[in-house]
Order: structure tokens, then sequence, then C-alpha cells
């Protein structure tokens, strides 16, 4: 009964915070768009602008000159006018609607000459008196906040200068709303869709502290010098190319920018390409480049139906273009998440409702802080405005129809809120008292399991033991050593959270895993993790220090490994450099050690399961160590394999069996071992198609070249085997005969190092490789007999060694 009066209070607690939740949500959730007013092309109407879709209107770069006499901001008089009139028309529609000035020149190159000028000079009085004349005019003119927008660095020293500039800004800002007693002026910026242009990268830390938030222009990227395809340009996705929305997102968040800071932008335009043939008119087909540009908005040409500047068309032109022409063969491609039409040669990839929708979407999955339009006035009877709003109104509220516009229906979480009764508080303290006592239970139950005093190990001369002595960190400890979690001790993050360097108090430094409330690792990995790798030591295994397990906190914490991880090097072109042959045969012989002390000499067998170049870290001697056992299985020395239903590791280094039908063994890892051999000799991810064609897996390709005796043109060109008593050809077979479909016809890692430590063993002629697309063939010795590698004994390694 307990139980049950538990269950149905927890339920009604998450009912109650999710409405919460949802509360605070639309409160936080921004709808921005840009107004360009200065759009000489376009002259936009600002009676035409919906502003009950929005939550904030940023009046886009009003003619404002610069008095270089004065180092102060002008409106000219052509713009006070207009200035004045624009909160009074938008703010009439929707009198909570917040607005911002956008700072900006009469055009692109007045506006460098300028403004960014004096940003990027280190004297400060002119610096101040731009800044609090800007200040002055937003004031003046009623709007709510500031908007620093087409910021171009071209230096490290102008960086700085940016950061020192918005320092300076947001102080500015602070006094003035506490002498005004004015609500404070919000203070943002437009940025580029990656934290960096080229070599530079924007004064992150500075932005996080002093603007409110930046608009992300995810989708600017347009390259009119390329000839070769129809770029997605505006795409979410595309797994063929960096340049898409979803990675410029997450290399904003990979920089430790918070994800409440991130406005993602919406293109309400397109961009137009000439098109090879008619015909092949998908996304990525042949092209010859951009557009016609030869002819301003609205003219016509018999071949050319889609006309632009800069090869770039309005979404009002786009809909006005299919009406005109009856281009009805518009199309959505759910993959990239965007629409494309294409009339004869001409070929323009745009957003419409669907690619909107899934997009802002997408902005509430990675929990950024909404989502803004360039530019409202693009928008074709105010269509992918209302998908917009209307998206956030599904998730919110789950109010739509069949035609895509959405409705408002009365807020129930008012309701709910106002209903609640007086008792609801003291069952929800009951409630928190409740999970408090079952927590306490668990965490002492917890650390009653992990083992704290030495254990013998019969094994300790295998260079490891199993010894432990971990220690238990408190909160305060772990925030004093890694400076309160900053930016700058962040080391990565992954699905399971951030990891942060740090410094104990003797001096030892640590890298401390912090698990995230969103982490895809549950409590059960993170005890797992715990409990397991404080039985196992070993030189190649990564060291867990200890853990913490306050505050509702799960964090690990490691031995700190100076050199990152193998990825780090084997896949950059420069970085491999640091990594010849023999440090990879080093690392080779590491990565088999801490394997064999897992599968062979610890008491019991360890399978890690998910063995991968990410998970390879490198000590200060770039020594391997491996890492991340939080998926790790025990056997008992008898057992043979296991069967589960939750099939878990990175697609890629898991074998079929366990893909397929979930069972898993010490092939497994095996497996993972042979496809991280490969990548090692050859520096090539297994997440890209290789071969001529680039039609082949890392694991087809391998195959294909060890076959027709092309090995070595498979290798990492960078390394040279000729003074080494280990060969890369040699590797490249044992790494083969890993990742065999079967897992009996894989070796142990026994036999590996066996073969590894002798070069004149002799070895079965591998397979096929497992997740081939092709048939085997009957070619050389692929029927499983010996092949000779020098003069050798014809006997197999099987021989050698009993299972």
């Amino acid at each position: 009964m307990a139980c049950k009066n538990i269950f149905i209070l927890f339920f009604f607690h998450t009912i109650l915070q999710s409405q919460l939740h949802n509360s605070i949500a639309a409160e936080n959730w921004i709808k921005a768009g840009y107004y360009q007013a200065n759009d000489i092309t376009y002259s936009p109407n600002i009676q035409s602008i919906n502003s009950t879709l929005y939550t904030h209107l940023i009046y886009g770069f009003a003619n404002i000159d610069f008095n270089t006499s004065t180092d102060q901001m002008i409106v000219s008089i052509s713009d006070d006018e207009q200035l004045k009139n624009f909160n009074t028309i938008v703010k009439k529609k929707n009198p909570s609607l917040k607005t911002l000035l956008s700072i900006g020149g009469k055009d692109q190159s007045s506006y460098d000459s300028g403004i960014y000028l004096l940003m990027s000079s280190t004297y400060f009085p002119g610096r101040k008196f731009f800044i609090e004349s800007s200040i002055k005019i937003a004031r003046l003119y009623g709007f709510d906040g500031l908007d620093f927008c087409w910021i171009s660095p071209s230096s490290s020293q102008e960086m700085t200068n940016l950061g020192t500039l918005l320092d300076d800004w947001r102080i500015a800002i602070d006094f003035e709303s506490k002498n005004s007693k004015k609500s404070q002026l919000l203070l943002t910026m437009a940025v580029q869709y990656t934290p960096w242009i080229q070599d530079l990268s924007f004064p992150i830390e500075s932005m996080r502290k002093y603007l409110d938030w930046v608009h992300v222009f995810a989708f600017d990227y347009y390259d009119p010098a390329s000839t070769n395809n129809t770029s997605p340009v505006a795409a979410l996705y595309d797994s063929n190319s960096d340049l898409n929305t979803d990675y410029g997102i997450n290399a904003w968040i990979k920089s430790g920018f918070p994800t409440q800071k991130l406005v993602l932008g919406l293109p309400f335009y397109g961009y137009v390409w000439t098109l090879v043939s008619p015909k092949d008119n998908k996304i990525s087909a042949t092209g010859t480049g951009p557009g016609p540009k030869d002819y301003s908005f609205g003219a016509e040409a018999e071949n050319e139906p889609f006309s632009s500047i800069s090869s770039w068309l309005r979404f009002n032109d786009i809909k006005r273009g299919m009406i005109k022409y009856r281009a009805n063969n518009a199309s959505y491609n759910a993959s990239y998440v965007m629409n494309y039409v294409s009339v004869g040669t001409c070929w323009v990839g745009f957003d419409d409702v669907e690619a909107v929708k899934t997009k802002v979407a997408y902005a509430k999955e990675k929990h950024l802080r909404g989502y803004f339009a360039w530019e409202v006035s693009y928008d074709w009877n105010s269509v992918l405005s209302q998908a917009a709003a209307g998206e956030v109104e599904d998730i919110q509220e789950g109010v739509t129809d069949q035609s895509g516009i959405l409705h408002k229906k009365k807020k129930l979480n008012r309701v709910i809120l106002i209903l609640i009764p007086i008792g609801a508080v003291l069952i929800l303290l009951l409630l928190v008292f409740t999970l408090w006592c079952l927590r306490r239970r668990q965490l002492f139950k917890f650390q009653g399991r992990i083992p704290r005093n030495k254990i013998g190990s019969k094994n300790e001369d295998r260079r490891g033991g199993e010894s432990s002595n971990l220690h238990v960190f408190s909160f305060e400890e772990m925030k004093a050593a890694t400076n309160n979690f900053s930016v700058d001790n962040e080391l990565g993050r992954g699905g399971y959270g951030p990891v942060y360097k740090g410094m104990l108090r003797n001096g030892q430094e640590i890298a401390v895993k912090r698990l995230s409330e969103t982490s895809t690792q549950g409590l059960e990995e993170f005890e797992n993790e715990v409990i397991l790798t404080a039985k196992l030591q070993h030189i190649n295994l990564v060291k867990v220090v200890g853990f913490c397990i306050e505050r509702k906190e799960k964090m690990l914490i490691y031995e700190y490994m100076p050199n990152k991880s193998l990825d780090y090097y084997i896949y950059n072109k420069v970085r491999r450099l640091l990594l010849n042959w023999e440090k990879r045969v080093q690392v080779i012989e590491g990565i088999i050690q801490g394997l064999l002390y897992l599968q062979e000499y610890s008491r019991l067998t360890i399978i890690h399961r998910d063995l991968k170049a990410s998970n390879i870290l490198l000590d200060i001697d770039m020594k391997p160590k491996i890492s991340d056992f939080g998926m790790a299985r025990i056997f008992k020395k008898d057992e043979v394999e296991a069967n589960t239903l939750r099939v878990v590791g990175t697609m890629g280094y898991i074998p079929p069996e366990y893909v397929e039908q979930g069972i898993y063994s010490t092939k497994s890892d095996v497996f993972s071992f042979g496809v991280l051999l490969l990548q090692i000799i050859s520096g090539k991810k297994n997440t890209c198609l290789h071969g001529p064609d680039e039609n082949l897996n890392l694991l087809e390709y391998a195959y294909e070249m060890w076959r027709d005796g092309k090995g070595m043109e498979f290798m990492d060109p960078s390394l040279d085997d000729t003074t080494s008593s280990c060969k890369l050809l040699k590797c490249m077979q044992i790494s083969l005969l890993c990742v065999q479909k079967d897992p009996m016809e894989r070796p142990t890692m026994l036999e590996v190092s066996y073969l590894l430590k002798d070069m004149n063993l002799a070895m079965n002629s591998p397979k096929r490789p497992a997740f081939s697309t092709r048939e085997d063939e009957e070619v050389g010795n692929s029927n499983g007999s010996v092949q000779e590698i020098g003069d050798v004994d014809t006997a197999t390694i099987t021989q050698l060694v009993a299972r």
C-alpha cells in the first residue's frame, strides 16, 4: 500500500512539474524576427508585419552614421520618422512585444569602416561614447534592447577587443538602468553558424557572460564560388558536409556556450542554382553553379523563371514564381529538412512550412532559447511565421489543424495552477521527504557495495592487480577542483555530460565526468563503472580515483590523461604525425594488454562492449589506457556468452550477432578491436564510405584492398614499418580476422597477442568481413587455408592456444 501511495504521489508530482515546466518554457521561449528596414530593393511595409506571432522584433540596420569627431552614433533624418513609428505600430498589435535596435551602418562597407573599426580599436574613450550613444538612441525611440549584427573580426586581437566591447557595453547598460530606474535593456548579438571564423574563435566566455542570447545565423553559408552541385544550403542535416544547421548548433554547444543562450535562425529565403539537366533535380544534383545573377527581382527570362541578386530569393518571390510558372513539383526532404523546387534548369532550395516546423521542434529538443526569422517581411502571407509559432503551440498545448495553420486555445497551465489546492503543497512536502529517505537509503546501499580496502590478487604480477582505495569526494571539493565547473576547464562532453579538468588540494590533476540530468548513461551505468573500476587496476586501464554522489550529482573522478584520446590524433592530417609507427605499435600493444587483463587475467571475465578510438586515452608518454566501463559486463570464468534485449555501444564497432540477436561475448570486444586496429593503421573513419566509388564501408574496403594485394595503399601514408618488427600488412590481416561475421572464426585476444609478438606465425586468410554488402567470392585462399608470411610453419594459430 505504501508503494502504491508513493507511486500516486510521484505521478501527481510529475504532472505538476510538467505543467510548471511548460509554463516557464512558454514564458521564456523566444520567437524573434529581424525586420530589415533599409532593404533598398524591397522597401518592406511595417504595417504588414503580424507582430502577434512574435515575442521579439529586431529593427535591422537603421541608417546610423558614426561621427568620428565625437565618437557617437547619429540617426539620419530619413530614418528618424520610421524609427519613431516602428514601436508604435508593432506594439499596438502586440503590447507585450519586445523590440531591439540592431546596430549597423548604411551598408556593409560603411559599417566595417566605422563602427566595427572602433570596436577593434583599443581607444577606450571612443568606445565609451559609442556605447553611451547607442543606449541613448535605443531609449529615445522606445526600444527594449540592442542587437550587434554582422560581426566579422579578422584577427585574434579584434576577437579579444570584441570581448572587451561586450564587457563595457554590459556595464554601461547595467549602470544606465540602475540610474534611470528603467527596465534593463537587452543585449544580443548575431553570430556566424559556428563559433569560429576560419582559424579565429569568438570570445565565448565574454559572450556567455555579457549577452542575453545570440542569434545563430545557422544557414548563411552559401558558397557562390561552388560549381559542383546544388548545395542544400539551409538544410538542418547533411551527412556529406559540415555546412548544415545541426553541425553549427552542435559546434556552439561543444564550445561551451549554454543552450539557453542560443536562438536558432530560420531563413525566410532560399538560393537558386543552375542544373545541368532538368531531369536530375534532386538535392545535390549536378549543377553548373549559382543561378542567374544578371536580372533584378521581377525581371523575366525565357529559360530563367527564377531570377535573383547574388543568387538568393525571398520566400515571397519563390511563392510568386511557383504560382507564375505553375511549379507544382515542390518537394520536401525529411532527411535534409528542407524544401526544393525546380523549373527547367533553375533549382531553388528553401524552407517551407514543413521545414520550419521541424526546425522549431529541433530547437525545443536541443533546449535552445528559441528561434528567429530572417526576415519577417519576406514571409508569404505570414505562413512561415504561423508555422513557427504554431510548432510551439503544438508542443505546449497540442493545438493544430490539418492545414498547418495553428490556432490557440485557452491555456490549461493557468487553470491547473489556480485549481491546485493548498493541500497539494503538503503532499509535495511529504513526497519530497519520502523520496529523500529512499534516496539516502539507496546511496548508503550503493556506497556499501563499493570496495575501499585493498583486495589481494594473485595476478598483480601481470602489470596490474585487483586493488582499490576509492575516495568519496564532496560536491564542494569537486566545485573547488574544477573552478566551479568553469567552461575553461571543460575537456569535452558526450551523451553522459561534460568532463572537466581539475586539481585536488594535494596537487593531483584529475578528470571529472559529471553526468547531466539528460544523460543517456543512467544510475545503473554509473554504479557499474564505479564498482567495476574499483576492482580493476591495470596499467592500461584508466584509473578511477573516486566518485561524488552529493546533491543528486553523479560524478566520476579519473586520473587526468594529458594527451586526450586516440581519435584526436589518427583522424587529423597534422596531429597524426605525432603518432609514428613505433608509437602506434605501443598503443596497439597496450590495448591488447588491457583487453587480456579484462578477459584472461582478472578473477572475472570483463566484456567492455564500447571499445572505440575515443575511449582509448593517452597518458603523458602516449601510452594507451582503456576508459569508460559504463557498458561493461562481468562473466564468470565458465560462462561463454550472454544475451540482452538492450543493445548498447557504438554502431560501427559492435559485431553482427550483438546488433541482430543481442548476443555478446569476449569475441564482441575482439570485433571492436579489429575495427580499431584498422583505424589505427589507416587513419580512416568507420563512419565514412571508402573506395573509388565511395560505396564501401571501412571493413569491406580493407578486405578488397588486402585481397587485391593493395594493402599498403590502404595504410596511413605517414607510417613506415621498415625498421619495426611489427608489420603493417600483418596487422591488417589480423584485424580482418577479428571482424569476421562468425564469432568462432575470430581469434581470441590471447591469439592476437601471440600473432603480433611473433611475425613468423602463420594464420588463416580472412573471409569477407561482417556487414558486407557483397556476396562471398572464391578468391585465392579465402576458403580458410593458411596464408604464408615469409618462411614460416604452416600450422595455424588455433593449434597453439586452446580455449
